[in-house]
């Protein structure tokens, strides 16, 4: 297997956006194995520079690398063609998912979902050959951009062999993992909304190069920025009056939902804003 993705690696030919999502569309429809091979061809170096970023104590690059391309055939089979996004963009996603889901279960330590340990497990080994492998958990937290006391808990649990998920609890075939409640969202689910997401800020940013230099500053300023969640910028800033800023504000929702309708299709507006 590992001969055969550093075959792929080394012939491998990158190819286009639009070349890859032909070959998806081939392999879903026909279940043709040389379309398969080349979309694992076309990804396979950027399958290395995941697996490389997730080596850890205990856990072989080699092993890494195959969940690496284990993600791209998963990928293959849940990439939707139609909403032309990026397979590389969507591959990648599910090649960090596999490579990480390998290194929790395989590393001793216990998974933690929280924003801090996911970033602690894809940045902690980087952080620490640039800070020094004493670094503290104040100088990794400040690296990173993390609270100081979130990354000391973290760092206990991490750095410690802790009970892994499938240990058996009885007879019954009960595990560690059923006492846990799962509250983290399935990864076909995640996949699905950051490919509506890349969809809609691709589609939003088209909406907003066909705007005058006003009307695209309070579109970005007021209805972009609501719908990210992040503080509108105030209406005085535009060189008009409130109400104007208002009324413009009010047309470009309209027009930007049209454009979204007309784009996706009635049926899957309200899903898909979901994910901006």
């Amino acid at each position: 297997m590992i001969a055969t993705l550093t075959a792929f690696a080394t012939v491998a030919t990158i190819l286009s956006k639009s070349d890859q999502i032909e070959l998806v569309k081939e392999y879903q429809e026909t279940g043709s194995t040389k379309a398969l091979e080349r979309l694992i061809s076309s990804n396979i170096r950027l399958a290395h520079n995941v697996a490389k970023k997730h080596v850890r104590r205990g856990v072989d690059f080699e092993d890494l690398l195959s969940c690496a391309a284990e993600g791209i055939m998963t990928a293959a089979n849940k990439f939707n063609p139609n909403k032309k996004a990026s397979f590389t963009t969507y591959a990648r996603l599910w090649m960090t998912a596999k490579c990480q889901e390998y290194v929790q279960a395989n590393s001793g330590t216990v998974h933690c979902g929280s924003r801090t340990a996911k970033k602690l497990w894809s940045s902690l080994h980087k952080a620490r050959k640039t800070l020094g492998v004493d670094a503290t958990a104040e100088a990794i937290a400040e690296h990173l951009n993390l609270d100081a006391d979130d990354v000391r808990n973290c760092l206990k649990y991490m750095t410690s062999n802790g009970v892994r998920m499938d240990t058996p609890l009885d007879e019954k075939g009960g595990t560690v993992a059923t006492l846990v409640a799962d509250k983290v969202m399935r990864q076909d689910e995640r996949m699905d909304r950051t490919q509506n997401s890349e969809l809609i800020a691709s589609s939003v940013a088209a909406f907003a190069d066909k705007l005058g230099d006003r009307q695209k500053a309070i579109f970005l300023g007021r209805v972009v920025h609501e719908l990210k969640g992040d503080e509108k910028r105030d209406a005085n800033s535009f060189g008009c009056t409130k109400q104007r800023v208002g009324q413009i504000e009010k047309q470009l929702r309209t027009k930007l939902v049209g454009h979204f309708t007309r784009s996706f299709g009635t049926d899957t507006v309200k899903t898909m804003l979901r994910s901006f």
